[in-house]
């Protein structure tokens, strides 16, 4: 070998800068020092593999493409090692003593300006990559040799500060091994377990085996990346299994490969269990997103909207740097091209269960409604594929059955032009509703929304296929029937009623009508036109106590026997007590059946002295005592 003096070097200005700011500085996240060590090595490993398919007679062609990694505590070392490209002098100087990285030198002058500058995690602002190591190591060795016929090895060397050296040495064989000798208190990072735990984190599905001290270390291989037509059904629902630590069986999952407009690979599950409907806390993100196989982020909030996070499993690109920046991630186009893409895939998946394999999307939706629901109301660029996915019981429904709204919208009666819903607490109760006469008998379909959420939903969608959803409670939905034949006398003392009516009640509701949609209940309170629901204002006043309830519409049904009754009596005696007392209860029997009666003892006092007159013995026909 021709002896190579030690050459000495300075750092790039802009490499002197992040050296000084990783040695000096604190971080949460040490440990993804290895996983770009271990990406590195994987890198060399891809390229020395293609040159082996592409250079005929190459030597070395049966030997295993490895990672290795050793642990020496005598000498407080860990050894990074692979037998992949390596690298010439010339690649050394390019590849460690610079920073190829737009906008590193403009970052790092804003961070020295900046009083935080000792509280910011650098890792993940840009490729930092192998300076990373210098947060654990008080000094570097790599040792190199490439793969190119004749190449020579090369020792370079640096305790991080100002400068290194690069000297020629022997080395048996192609590849790069990276010696760190540990600071005294990053001796955790010498502990095998410590070190399994990192590559089992971060680096289980690299393609190249990793050996731990002379431990091969269980990795899995990356489904996502691998054909469609190779994989069966087992191999998916083992796969979920593994990510996921659990013995339970996937409910679905989605596969899907793209080259544009982002190249991108990934594999997603909707589980068969909610935690958040088992009552247990809010669930984290559940899509990693990888990069060329190496962990990036853990349950990404970037990749998937908060209302999908239910969903697992893995979204790998190789578009995405490695070290992309948590801060960066929102206004990544590629990040926000895969998301977009691969969430309107989940909602068509999620709609082709719906209509093909109706008793497994039930299963999802029993689950996971809420989240839909979710995100309903807040994703509005899906807004219209998230309104496929929605289930809900219904007038023409029984039992458990469920109508989604393009079935709803396909069995319209004829001049039917709205959708129609009811809320309440639950189906008995929402049958029970007066405001449901009318659109029995002429068959129209009201939706049912027992669900608090519901209301919000249809409120944020206005419409489905053109049609307006409409509350059957509004008083201003034109479905009364046409007034039978009735003498004008027997109107106007029907309004006379109304007319009292409305000096009795006073401000309590916004007006009296006769109605014209009942048929066969007395009376019933209507929303204003546009108002919201009983059910909604309901929770506006848990959550706001001060909150006013808005002024209803009571519709009285003159057909009705306690309806005739009350006429027959103010034509009699307009002032009698028994006629107030009726008109009163009259009132608030319709409040007490929404939940919304404030003064119950003065209703209950009411009810009582009904009771007691009703009680009384009947006069004599002479007129004498009974």
């Amino acid at each position: 070998m021709t002896e190579t003096k030690e050459q000495t070097f300075e750092f790039q200005s802009e490499v002197k800068q992040l050296l000084d700011i990783l040695v000096y500085s604190l971080y949460k996240n040490k440990e993804v020092f290895l996983r770009e060590l271990v990406s590195n090595a994987a890198d060399a490993l891809n390229k020395m593999q293609f040159e082996f398919l592409t250079v005929p007679d190459l030597e070395g062609k049966d030997q295993e493409l490895k990672v290795t990694i050793a642990v020496d505590k005598e000498h407080n070392k860990l050894v990074v090692e692979d037998n992949g490209v390596g690298m010439t002098r010339e690649e050394l100087v390019e590849n460690i003593g610079t920073i190829a990285h737009s906008g590193t030198l403009d970052y790092l002058k804003r961070l020295k300006d900046s009083q935080a500058a000792g509280q910011v995690d650098l890792i993940g602002k840009f490729g930092v990559g192998f300076y990373s190591s210098f947060m654990v190591a008080k000094e570097i060795h790599i040792t190199t040799r490439s793969w190119q016929k004749d190449g020579k090895a090369w020792l370079w060397k640096s305790t991080g500060e100002s400068s290194y050296t690069i000297e020629e040495v022997e080395k048996e064989g192609r590849g790069t091994r990276i010696e760190l000798l540990l600071k005294k208190d990053e001796r955790e990072f010498l502990e095998t377990y410590r070190l399994k735990n990192i590559i089992l984190k971060h680096s289980k599905f690299v393609p190249f085996p990793i050996y731990l001290d002379g431990e091969k270390i269980e990795r899995r291989e990356a489904v996502w990346t691998q054909p469609k037509s190779k994989l069966a059904d087992k191999d998916y629902a083992d796969f979920f299994k593994f990510f996921e630590n659990t013995q339970e069986e996937p409910e679905t999952w989605l596969h899907l490969s793209s080259d544009a407009p982002v190249q991108f690979h990934s594999l997603l599950y909707v589980p068969k269990t909610s935690f958040e409907l088992l009552g247990l806390m809010k669930e984290e993100p559940g899509v990693d997103l990888y990069s060329r196989k190496i962990l990036i982020q853990k349950g990404s909030k970037e990749v998937m909207p908060e209302y999908l996070r239910f969903v697992k499993g893995i979204i790998d690109s190789e578009e995405i740097p490695l070290n992309i920046s948590r801060e960066t991630f929102q206004n990544n186009v590629r990040i926000d091209k895969i998301r977009k893409h691969v969430v309107k895939k989940l909602l068509e998946h999620l709609e082709g269960l719906k209509d093909k394999e109706r008793a497994k999307y039930l299963h999802i939706w029993k689950n996971f409604s809420k989240n839909i629901k979710e995100g309903a109301v807040n994703d509005f660029d899906n807004r219209e594929k998230i309104s496929q996915l929605l289930l809900f019981s219904s007038s023409k429904t029984s039992g458990d059955e469920l109508i989604d709204l393009k079935q709803y919208a396909g069995r319209m009666a004829e001049g039917q032009k709205e959708i129609y819903f009811l809320g309440g607490a639950d189906r008995g109760t929402i049958e029970k509703n007066p405001a449901l006469e009318i659109f029995r008998k002429k068959d129209y379909e009201v939706l049912f929304l027992t669900d608090p959420l519901d209301e919000f939903v249809l409120d944020h969608l206005h419409e489905f296929d053109k049609k307006a959803f409409k509350m059957a409670e509004s008083a201003d939905i034109p479905l009364e029937e046409k007034a039978e034949a009735a003498d004008e006398a027997s109107m106007k003392d029907a309004e006379n009623l109304v007319t009292y009516l409305k000096a009795i009640y006073g401000d309590q509701v916004q007006d009296v009508k006769i109605s014209r949609r009942l048929v066969d209940s007395p009376c019933l309170l209507l929303n204003p036109a546009d108002g919201p629901s009983v059910q909604m204002e309901k929770i506006m006043k848990m959550v706001n106590k001060d909150y006013q309830l808005s002024k209803r519409v009571l519709e009285i049904n003159p057909g009705h026997a306690l309806i005739r009754k009350m006429v027959a009596l103010h034509k009699t005696d307009p002032a009698a007590p028994m006629l107030k007392t009726l008109a009163l209860q009259l009132l608030d029997n319709m409040k007490l059946r929404e939940g919304i009666l404030s003064d119950t003892e003065a209703t209950i006092a009411r009810i009582q002295q009904i009771m007691l007159d009703a009680a009384a013995p009947p006069r004599s026909d002479a007129g004498g005592p009974a």
